[in-house]
C-alpha cells in the first residue's frame, strides 16, 4: 500500500504527502493545496487521467507507493449529490426504512444538511438536544448530545468538522449514505447553545440587524426549531397559480372593491364567503372543440421534439452570469405585488405589497386583520401554486416577498393554524376576521365570460396521427399497377 503520494500542480510544483491505507483522499486533497496555497473546494485529483474518488481511502482507490496524482481545477458550479441520511432506532419513528433522503448541492456543509432533514419534521431534533444528567445532584439540568455523522469509516462530530462541504469529503456527484448517531457530553445545553452561536458568528459574521417589532426572537436553547425552506416556485408556475377570478379582466362598468383603511395599516379589500358549496369554475360550461388538435398544434409538437433531441453544448460560467443578472433585473422591475389571504370560512382579504416589504409585514398585516382575541395565536401562510406544493412562507424579515419569495402578479395564501403550537379552541374556529372587517365584506362577483361561437364555414383541419392516406385505395380513385416489362425483371 502506498506510504506516501506525489501531487503535481498545472504549474508542475510538487506536494509530497504521508499516507495511511484508511486515509482518505479528500484528506490528500487538503493537505496538498495547503502547501501549495490553494483552496481545496476548487481542485480534485486525477491518476492516470482518470477522475479519483475522493470519498475513497488510499486503500480503496489502489494506489501505489509513490503515485502521482494530477492535482486539476474543478466546475465553478456545483454538482448535486443524493443523500441518505440513517438515523438512529430513536428517531426513526414514521421514517420508511429509518432513512432520510433529499438532494444537495455539493458546497453544503454537513451542519446545513442536518439542519434541513430536521427542518423537514415538526419533532425532528438532531442539532440542539439536550439529555438529563443522572450522575449529578439538582434537578436534572440538561446536557449537550453532540450529533455524530459517519461517512465511509471516518467520525465527523466537531463543529469544525461539520463545517466540511460534501465536495471536501470527496463527494461532488452521484449518492452517499451518512449514518447519524448521539454522543453524551459534559456542556449544560444553554453553554453549548452559545458556543454554537459564535462559532457561526465568527464563521459566517454577526446577523444583520432586524426590526424588533416585526421579526421574532429565536431561542437557540429550544428543542427542535421548525422552519421549513422556502423553495421558490418557476415564474410560470407563479403566474398560473392564480384564481379564476383573479386572472380575468374586469369589466369597465364593475366598480372596483371598496379599500378598507381605518382598520389595518394597509388599503384592504374584504370579500365574503361563497353562498355556494360549488366553486364558481366549476360551474363554468366549457366548449369540448378547445380541446381537439389543431394542425399549428402538430406542427409545434414536432418543433419542440426536434429541439429536445438536437444535441446542445451547456452554458459556461459567463452565461450562467447573465441569466442570473437578466433574473435578478426582472424580478427588480417588478413593483408590487397584489396578495389575497384566505381564511379557514373561505373570506378573503387582499392588498398590494412594494419590492421593500418582506413576509414579516406580511404575517403582519394578517394579525391585524385578526379578531383580537385570535392575534396572539401562531399561525402559517402557505403559497399554494401551481402543482399543489403548497409551500410554507416564512415569517422572516429577511426574505422579501418579490425578490426572494419571487411572488408577482395576483398570487393567492392559504391561512391556517400551527398544528404544534396554536390552542384547540383556535383550530377549531372559522370565523377569525376582526367585526369591522366582516361589517364591510363585500361579495367577490366573477364576470361570466362570453362563449365564442364556433365558425360553420371553417370546420378546421382534422389531423390522423400514425395513418397513411387511403384515398387512393377508396372508391374514387385507381390503385397504380405494376408494369409488365418489371414483372419479368423482378423474376430474373
Amino acid at each position: 500500500m502506498a506510504s506516501h503520494v506525489v501531487v503535481i500542480d498545472s504549474s508542475l510544483r510538487r506536494a509530497t504527502i504521508k499516507t495511511t491505507p484508511t486515509k482518505p483522499l479528500s484528506e490528500v486533497l487538503e493537505e496538498a493545496c495547503t502547501k501549495l496555497n490553494l483552496s481545496p473546494t476548487q481542485y480534485g485529483l486525477k491518476h492516470s487521467n482518470k477522475q479519483v474518488d475522493l470519498s475513497r481511502t488510499i486503500r480503496l482507490a489502489g494506489l501505489s507507493s509513490g503515485a502521482k496524482l494530477e492535482l486539476v481545477q474543478l466546475s465553478k458550479s456545483a454538482g448535486v449529490v443524493s443523500i441518505a441520511l440513517q438515523v438512529p432506532d430513536s428517531e426513526a419513528t414514521g421514517i420508511p426504512n429509518g432513512r432520510l433522503t433529499d438532494k444537495f448541492p455539493s458546497d453544503t456543509t454537513l451542519w446545513k444538511v442536518l439542519r434541513k432533514f430536521e427542518e423537514g419534521g415538526g419533532s425532528r431534533n438532531f442539532t440542539a438536544r439536550g439529555i438529563p444528567s443522572t450522575t449529578q445532584s439538582g434537578a436534572g439540568r440538561l446536557y449537550y448530545e453532540q450529533p455524530v455523522v459517519q461517512v465511509m469509516n471516518r467520525e465527523l462530530s466537531s463543529l469544525t468538522d461539520l463545517q466540511k462541504t460534501l465536495a471536501q469529503l470527496g463527494f461532488n456527484s452521484g449518492s452517499a449514505l451518512l449514518r447519524l448517531s448521539f454522543r453524551a457530553t459534559e456542556t449544560p445545553l444553554e453553554e453549548a447553545m452559545l458556543q454554537i452561536r459564535g462559532y457561526f458568528e465568527s464563521v459566517e459574521g454577526p446577523p444583520s440587524e432586524t426590526n424588533p417589532d416585526t421579526t421574532p426572537v429565536r431561542d437557540e436553547s429550544s428543542v427542535a426549531v421548525n422552519q421549513p425552506i422556502f423553495t421558490p416556485e418557476p415564474e410560470s408556475s407563479i403566474a398560473h397559480a392564480q384564481s379564476h377570478q383573479e386572472t380575468q379582466p374586469a369589466a369597465p362598468s364593475q366598480p372596483q372593491p371598496e379599500q378598507i383603511t381605518n382598520t389595518t395599516s394597509r388599503p384592504v379589500s374584504v370579500f365574503r364567503p361563497p353562498s355556494s358549496s360549488t366553486p364558481a369554475a366549476a360551474r363554468q360550461l366549457h366548449n369540448d372543440s378547445d380541446y381537439t388538435p389543431t394542425v399549428e398544434h402538430a406542427h409545434v409538437h414536432q418543433k419542440l421534439l426536434q429541439q429536445n433531441s438536437r444535441n446542445t453544448r451547456l452554458l459556461t460560467d459567463a452565461q450562467l452570469a447573465a441569466q442570473e443578472q437578466e433574473e435578478a433585473a426582472k424580478w427588480a422591475a417588478v413593483k408590487d405585488v397584489e396578495i389575497k389571504i384566505r381564511f379557514p370560512d373561505q373570506s378573503a382579504a387582499s392588498t398590494k405589497f412594494g419590492q421593500l416589504d418582506t413576509a414579516a409585514d406580511l404575517y403582519k398585516f394578517v394579525r391585524e386583520c385578526l379578531a383580537a382575541r385570535w392575534r396572539s395565536e401562531p399561525f402559517i401562510l402557505r403559497n399554494p401554486g401551481i402543482r399543489g406544493k403548497n409551500e410554507l412562507i416564512p415569517d422572516d424579515s429577511s426574505k422579501k416577498l418579490i425578490s426572494d419569495l419571487l411572488l408577482r402578479g395576483r398570487v393567492l395564501v392559504n391561512f391556517g393554524w400551527d398544528d404544534n403550537k396554536a390552542s384547540v379552541e383556535a383550530r377549531s374556529t372559522k370565523s377569525v376576521l376582526r367585526e369591522e372587517l366582516q361589517s364591510q365584506a363585500q361579495e367577490l362577483r366573477v364576470q361570466d365570460i362570453p362563449g365564442v361561437v364556433d365558425d360553420d364555414r371553417d370546420p378546421g383541419t382534422k389531423v390522423n396521427v400514425g395513418k397513411k392516406d387511403t384515398k387512393s385505395e377508396e372508391g374514387g380513385g385507381s390503385k397504380a399497377k405494376m408494369p409488365k416489362w418489371l414483372k419479368g425483371l423482378s423474376k430474373k
